[in-house]
């Protein structure tokens, strides 16, 4: 491929995951294509379904999951604190809760072979940098990292308007309050 042409095909994923941030996968794909600052016919050119396009999204997602866990878990040997912080705020930057429902209209099972696949990478590199925080004693030994995954989307889910004006900084209250409950104190989780 090109170089201009991956570009294109690049802006058009970071587009469409910002409209599905903002707008729920449904969004209208003219609104993705004005985003990318190309014409629809190239949008359907790069990926001639919404279910294409969605599974570029998915795919760039969890690569930039597994790019942050694989910069944590370099980083773990030397300032383990730190690393665990850094990728846990590139989770929340990432605003995993509203892409989640996006990339995943049906079930987890049914994802396209590619998304599977990165899927997999990206839950070794996570397990793996769950695995140096709970060495380094930051969390808890129970910790999964597809449950630390899907708690931190939980909680980085669009909130309704009204609770960004009341309180704009619920969500990282929520994440300050969540990781307080992850360190490893010895208290049972609720089955």
């Amino acid at each position: 491929m090109r170089a201009d042409a991956r570009e294109r095909r690049n802006a058009i994923v970071d587009a469409a995951r910002a409209v599905f941030t903002e707008r729920g996968h449904d969004a209208p794909l003219d609104a993705v294509a004005e985003l990318a600052k190309v014409g629809i016919a190239t949008l359907y050119r790069n990926f001639p379904t919404r279910e294409d396009l969605v599974t570029a999204v998915a795919v760039a997602t969890l690569t930039d999951v597994r790019e942050a866990a694989d910069i944590a878990l370099t980083a773990m040997p030397t300032d383990p604190t730190n690393a665990w912080h850094t990728l846990v705020d590139r989770l929340v930057e990432l605003r995993l809760g509203a892409l989640i429902p996006a990339l995943v209209e049906h079930s987890f099972t049914e994802l396209a072979p590619e998304v599977l696949a990165v899927r997999e990478v990206t839950k070794a590199k996570m397990t793996a940098t769950i695995g140096a925080a709970q060495s380094a004693g930051l969390v808890r030994a129970d910790l999964q990292p597809l449950e630390f995954v899907m708690a931190l989307a939980k909680l980085t889910r669009p909130q309704i308007e009204l609770s960004d004006e009341a309180m704009p900084n619920l969500v990282p209250r929520l994440v300050a309050v969540f990781m307080a409950g992850l360190r490893p104190d010895g208290t049972d989780l609720p089955v």
